[in-house]
């Protein structure tokens, strides 16, 4: 069925939707079930622990030829930004807007729980991004975006809190508040200490905690 949704969505520079739904042309719908299927192969690979796939072993897992990951993708970082876009996609299946007019703990505990469900889950592409970072614009505008919506879900959250401090003391809280809630700050839990997934959670929840107390909130 074709909606006028579909046909205003906005195209990628190889036609492709931007907003990753299915089109409603035939043609186009098989083309796009190829990409996501490319896409998703690139993203096993990655969870399991081949960080830097070529694209001959990324097309023998989704099942394509060679030549049909080229014909979908220009280069290997248009691939790897487009496998975190897809997890971006997973991701905001997975959580919902925490209500800032909550009692603080209840805030607290919601933030951190999606907050580390999306990190886990996230961790293989983000892994791979890290390494390829140092040589790819694009995935370090991708990196700088992923921040900038990170911060401003912190703010939303805990805009009472914020708005009670002054500038410097709100900058240095919002600053630290979003450093534990990053992905270098959880990788470093989970693989430098060798924390689960549970206790990482948990001792994030705890500092957070600690911080809004140390700021006056409680």
């Amino acid at each position: 069925m074709s909606t006028a949704g579909h046909a205003a969505d906005p195209l990628d520079s190889r036609g492709h939707p931007a907003s990753g739904r299915e089109p409603s042309d035939g043609r186009a719908a098989r083309s796009h079930r190829t990409r996501r299927t490319i896409i998703d192969a690139m993203r096993a690979l990655h969870a399991e622990g081949d960080l830097r796939p070529t694209a001959p072993r990324i097309a023998q897992r989704a099942g394509v030829s060679l030549r049909t990951v080229w014909q979908q993708f220009t280069d290997m970082d248009t691939l790897l930004v487009e496998a975190i876009r897809r997890d971006n996609e997973i991701r905001s299946s997975l959580t919902e807007r925490v209500d800032p007019d909550q009692p603080l703990v209840s805030r607290v505990v919601l933030f951190v729980g999606q907050r580390s469900l999306v990190l886990e889950l996230m961790t293989p592409s983000w892994r791979a991004a890290r390494v390829n970072e140092p040589f790819s614009e694009p995935l370090r505008r991708s990196r700088a975006v992923a921040l900038a919506v990170t911060k401003a879900e912190l703010e939303a959250v805990f805009a009472l809190e914020l708005s009670q401090l002054a500038e410097d003391k709100r900058r240095q809280l919002l600053d630290s508040l979003h450093a534990i809630s990053g992905w270098s700050f959880w990788e470093s839990l989970r693989a430098d200490l060798g924390l689960g997934p549970g206790q990482a959670t948990d001792l994030v929840t705890a500092t957070f905690t600690t911080l809004l107390a140390e700021a006056g909130f409680r």
